[in-house]
């Protein structure tokens, strides 16, 4: 399951190259739907088969104006459009020669239902009566929905805190409309969805378990006879849970697999969206694409503000930074040195952090230290935690041969104690100095909860 992959995930020559949006009423290439992240491209299989269940489809074919869902090829996983129904009106022709209807009858035809699939209900049925948070548990009871025809008889039914919940296992294959029929059938009347695996290999997935394990925010949960004896000792229902965690790795976002028992009662319940998970991969990718979106312009800033001159600088390099802050709610001046406070604030920060005068014709951090205490007391706390934090105490005494700033220290260090006005605290940038120095901010934050006070 790699979830970036740089290359097209379209196949070769697809009968169906544009779709149209029916709800905008535009045509969209093949290759801008389906993109290049394979996550997002299975969650998109989905939503447009259950858009079709729910008789609202999004996308259709531009040529014969039927309804259209994705298909993948299993040895490659590229994706096509296939038409919802191909009877010859349309030239682009995407059908095998076997229907649906057909392969289900090749595969299940005279066949009972197989041992493995009678102990898994089992499993779950026993495991879910040690949960006194469930109740009714039945085995292959029918769930009655407004329409009779869509009436279903999932594994196992029990009521979860008011709320139906369905089991259904999944051992072998299941075509992707029957998987977005139920979902659409459970959201439709107030009841949860939970598909039940036996076993799950990441790098042997089939495609069902994919479309299950990316529709539900990429958890899957296991079922066995380890994780019964689990349930029967805890009183809870107790599940193998399986996820996949994002992280940041040379430049673009990758997975790793973890995992652990867990309780039922211990994962969120999404109903409207038919999810249930432990681990919550959307909010975990969002606040990591947060963070790289970040540093890329925290890279960005640092390049610029290291090659500022005190009388130049660039101004579309400027402009073009204070448009990225501002999307970030954070508005820049129309020049680096239009607010009192800000060159100074940010250079003193840099020149600390690179161990030398940054935006200054000094030749010494000393001379930036005395600058800061005479001129910008306002300042002056921000530029003392970063010489703490970036170990520029020894250096700040090494270049002090005079003894000035020893003097200074002792006259201004009962001041800061007292919370002197003279050198409150200048609060102007902080959200701005949060994205530059986000290792200043949070060692500030921790040093105050250290000593218990929410003092400067």
């Amino acid at each position: 399951m790699t979830d970036n992959q740089a290359e097209s995930l379209v196949v070769l020559d697809p009968e169906i190259t544009e779709v149209l949006d029916l709800e905008a009423g535009v045509l969209i290439c093949a290759n801008a739907v389906i993109g290049s992240d394979y996550g997002q491209a299975m969650a998109l299989r989905m939503c447009l088969r259950q858009s079709i269940a729910e008789n609202a489809p999004l996308y259709a074919c531009p040529i014969c104006g039927v309804p259209v869902y994705l298909v993948s090829r299993k040895e490659k996983r590229q994706f096509f459009f296939r038409h919802h129904l191909e009877d010859g009106r349309c030239s682009a022709r995407t059908r095998g020669e076997l229907s649906e209807a057909d392969i289900n009858a090749r595969k299940y035809n005279g066949a009972k239902e197989s041992r493995a699939h009678i102990r898994m209900k089992s499993i779950i049925a026993d495991s879910l009566r040690c949960d006194p948070r469930f109740s009714r548990v039945q085995v292959e009871a029918t769930l009655k929905g407004q329409d009779r025809a869509t009436w279903r008889r999932p594994d196992v039914l029990a009521i979860y805190e008011g709320m139906p919940v369905a089991f259904e296992i999944q051992l072998s294959t299941t075509f992707l409309r029957v998987i977005a029929e139920r979902r659409a059938f459970y959201q439709r009347e107030g009841g949860l969805l939970v598909w039940i695996f036996k076993s799950f290999d990441a790098d042997r997935a089939r495609l069902t378990q994919e479309d299950i394990f990316y529709s539900n925010n990429r958890n899957l949960f296991l079922a066995s006879d380890e994780t019964l004896r689990a349930s029967q000792e805890a009183g809870r229902l107790i599940l193998d849970c399986h996820w996949v965690e994002p992280f940041f790795d040379a430049g673009k976002i990758e997975t790793r697999w973890n995992g652990r028992r867990a309780a039922f009662d211990e994962m969120a319940i999404d109903r409207q969206r038919q999810r249930v998970f432990l681990y919550d991969y959307e909010q975990a990718a969002r606040a990591l694409e947060s963070t790289t979106e970040d540093s890329r312009v925290r890279a960005e800033f640092e390049t610029f503000w290291l090659s500022l001159s005190p009388d130049r600088y660039d101004e579309n390099a400027w402009n073009q930074l204070r448009e990225k802050f501002r999307q970030r709610r954070i508005i820049l001046p129309i020049g680096p040195y239009n607010a009192p406070s800000l060159a100074p604030l940010l250079s003193a920060l840099y020149s600390v952090r690179q161990g030398r005068p940054v935006g200054w014709r000094f030749n010494k951090l000393i001379q930036v230290a005395h600058q800061i205490e005479g001129g910008h007391k306002d300042l002056l706390r921000a530029f003392l935690d970063a010489l703490k934090f970036y170990g520029r105490m020894d250096q700040i005494r090494l270049e002090d041969r005079t003894q000035r700033w020893l003097k200074k220290e002792e006259r201004f260090t009962p001041l800061l104690e007292a919370n002197s006005s003279e050198y409150e605290r200048n609060r102007t940038f902080d959200a701005l100095t949060k994205i530059l120095f986000p290792e200043l901010s949070d060692s500030c934050i921790s040093t105050r909860r250290s000593a218990g006070s929410d003092s400067p």
